[in-house]
């Protein structure tokens, strides 16, 4: 486990923090608008089976998964950025969203709401104590319900090749980054089993200097095009930049 520090007020994610993580907003066909259509195609083939068809997604950031879910589900969201959720009312209108700190528990109104499907991508290596986090997230669920998660993979190829400059490492609030074994192992102990482990494949570029960056997708990122087209979790785990989890909890 990489533990870089206490977890971070919530006035670090402001206008400014959204502005350096996500450079291009949700312009279309750029990394942000393919990985939103992504997760959300995903969460629409998890709960096809389920009935009700209720998602909480913690960390919704400016609610642009949830404007995709619109109309498939029935969608609430969490954020510790108050920027981050004025912004997700206005994107995801028809979304229940709260600003709470996931490390102090389920906001009071959802404490006795249950969820067929929770979605927290790339919000547990954020959080000084994920384990804690991972029993927060099983508490919101429905018996049975599904989690899906995304973090910075340890065991990436692509911090092999970029070091220090890796993405895992740039970003200040990432205060808990640990190897698959230790996501895995911490899942299980908040009461889930493993359904499915992934990965979304290289597409952090360049990863070799000197090299077009055009040559560089076909090398490295042809992949994670067309599983990220497809919708599709095509690429093994430890085999990209991110481990993607399903998981199922335990009745």
């Amino acid at each position: 486990m990489r533990d870089l520090g206490k977890n971070m007020h919530p006035g670090a994610y402001d206008a400014d923090y959204f502005r350096k993580v996500y450079r291009d907003e949700l312009r279309t066909f750029s990394i942000n608008w393919w990985s939103a259509r992504f997760y959300a195609r995903i969460c629409r083939r998890i709960l096809r089976g389920d009935s009700g068809g209720r998602l909480l997604e913690f960390g919704c950031g400016q609610g642009h998964i949830l404007k995709r879910l619109e109309g498939h589900c029935e969608a609430w969201g969490v954020d510790i950025s108050e920027y981050a959720i004025g912004c997700a009312t206005k994107n995801a209108p028809s979304a229940r969203l709260f600003c709470a700190d996931l490390a102090e528990g389920l906001p009071r109104d959802l404490s006795e709401e249950r969820f067929d499907l929770v979605l927290a991508r790339y919000v547990l290596e954020h959080m000084e104590d994920p384990s804690a986090a991972l029993e927060v997230m099983a508490s919101a669920l429905a018996p049975g319900g599904a989690l899906l998660y995304a973090v910075p993979d340890l065991s990436s190829p692509g911090r092999k090749y970029k070091g220090d400059k890796w993405f895992g490492f740039l970003d200040e609030t990432h205060v808990s980054l640990l190897e698959p074994a230790e996501w895995v192992a911490i899942t299980k102990k908040a009461g889930f089993t493993i359904e499915k482990m992934f990965s979304d494949g290289l597409w952090d570029l360049p990863y070799i200097r000197g090299v077009p960056r055009v040559l560089q997708y076909g090398l490295f990122s042809l992949p994670t095009i067309v599983s990220v087209a497809l919708a599709r979790p095509m690429i093994p785990a430890g085999k990209g930049e991110n481990l993607i989890v399903i998981a199922r909890k335990i009745n």
